[in-house]
């Protein structure tokens, strides 16, 4: 058993966490970088990338069974809460990007049988929240580390790409989710990366999105590695509904976090015990097709583009996310739709716009009382695609996924250490 990283919401919006299932070695402050890393000469080095649902328990067991593992020598685990492909990158709007709702970290230590961790999730003390953590860069942890194998637990962040959370639209959304993820494909499977094997474990089943969604999202990691990756479909895995789970109808804890644990651990297990890791050759050297496709396809960083100046009409306004709807993540956001009256600045052809507002923000409610039914605004906007907000947990009731959302200029730099509030 293993603590438990379920929340609750108490009177007056308090968040009360639930009490620590087992006690567990924790250590305060600052991330620190890697420890270490032991003589590469006999055995496997792996590194592992994760999400809320690791935390949840899925990233501490796989860890665990990891190093139980004949062959391999060292692994490093690093789960931080809220983070999609692009958060573990260099690149802009996500540099200096942090997690606020939960970090842990294991990583070995040469010489010792005891890893060095470092945990700070919900849970630990009752009515905290995490402290704020830089999220690692798969760049330096790469070049540090020099791993064989990369496991990256990722997925569920993507799902708010899909505005209503049931409609795929195959030509757009594939652009959209290609944005996220080709990018990390380029960067871990490019030169000089040692990688040799990924695993990349997409999310068991959400209850707050389509099927058709889920399925979608996997094909399309799919495509962008090809057979550079073994991208594994966790929906099969576990039953839903989860015996624990959270109110956001995908976050769980329990004997089926450690069931789907188990089973990937165990496919992973069953591909690297087949074959002579040290006879295998990079993944840079194996597939540079892969990578040069990949590289074209990145998108340019975010500037001006997509910004605009209007005044509109407030005609519809969506409902927000309540704190249970969308904890562990500390912000969100709601839709409202306004009728154009005037396009002062820039190009907008559609006769309504919908404009995400925040709802949340550090799991504060954000004011939203000045925008009135009926009421003329002067906005400034850019499109919400290529922002940190993008993938933030949103309500949009309106039905309009055939409008591209925009957000303010000055809500934009709202986001929790976005470069443009500095």
């Amino acid at each position: 058993m293993r603590r438990a990283f379920a929340i609750t919401i108490a009177i007056g919006s308090t968040i009360a966490p639930l009490p620590a299932q087992s006690p567990a070695r924790t250590q305060s402050g600052p991330t620190s970088p890697p420890a270490p890393v032991p003589n590469r000469d006999n055995g496997i080095t792996v590194l592992f990338l994760g999400d809320s649902l690791s935390l949840c328990g899925f990233g501490k067991r796989l860890d665990e069974r990891l190093r139980q593992t004949p062959g391999v020598k060292a692994v490093y685990t690093y789960m931080a809460c809220a983070t999609q492909p692009l958060s573990w990158l260099k690149s802009k709007p996500y540099t200096s990007v942090k997690t606020r709702c939960g970090f842990w970290s294991i990583e070995s230590l040469p010489g010792s049988a005891q890893p060095k961790e470092m945990e700070d999730v919900y849970g630990m003390r009752r009515g905290a929240t995490p402290k704020v953590h830089p999220v690692p860069k798969l760049e330096d942890l790469l070049a540090q580390i020099r791993p064989d194998i990369l496991v990256m637990q990722t997925g569920g962040n993507l799902f708010d790409l899909f505005l209503d959370h049931k409609t795929v639209r195959a030509d757009r959304d594939a652009r959209a989710l290609k944005k996220y993820v080709t990018p990390f494909v380029a960067k871990a499977i490019s030169a000089p990366s040692s990688l040799k094997k990924i695993y990349w474990v997409g999310s068991p089943t959400s209850g707050r999105v389509s099927q058709a969604i889920q399925g979608f999202v996997v094909e399309q990691v799919r495509a962008s590695f090809g057979p550079a990756a073994t991208v594994i479909d966790s929906r099969p895995l576990v039953s839903y509904p989860y015996h624990h789970m959270e109110a956001d109808r995908e976050h769980f804890i329990g004997s089926d976090m450690d069931e789907w644990a188990d089973k990937v651990f165990t496919m992973i297990n069953q591909d690297i015990s087949s074959q002579s890791m040290a006879s295998l050759k990079p993944l840079s050297e194996l597939f540079p097709q892969i990578t040069t496709a990949n590289e074209t396809a990145v998108p340019a960083a975010p500037s001006e583009n997509g910004e605009i100046s209007i005044s509109a009409r407030l005609v519809f306004k969506s409902k927000p996310l309540s704190l249970k709807e969308f904890l562990p993540y500390q912000e969100s956001m709601v839709g409202f739709v306004y009728e154009i009256r005037k396009v002062v600045a820039g190009a907008y052809a559609e006769k309504q716009i919908l404009v995400m507002h925040p709802a949340y923000i550090g799991l504060q409610k954000q004011s939203l009382r000045k925008y009135r039914l009926g009421r003329t605004y002067k906005l400034r906007l850019r499109e919400l695609e290529g922002t940190p907000w993008n993938t933030v947990k949103r309500r949009d009731d309106s039905d309009r996924i055939d409008l591209q959302p925009y957000v303010q200029l000055q809500d934009e730099a709202k986001y929790p250490g976005s470069i443009r509030a500095n």
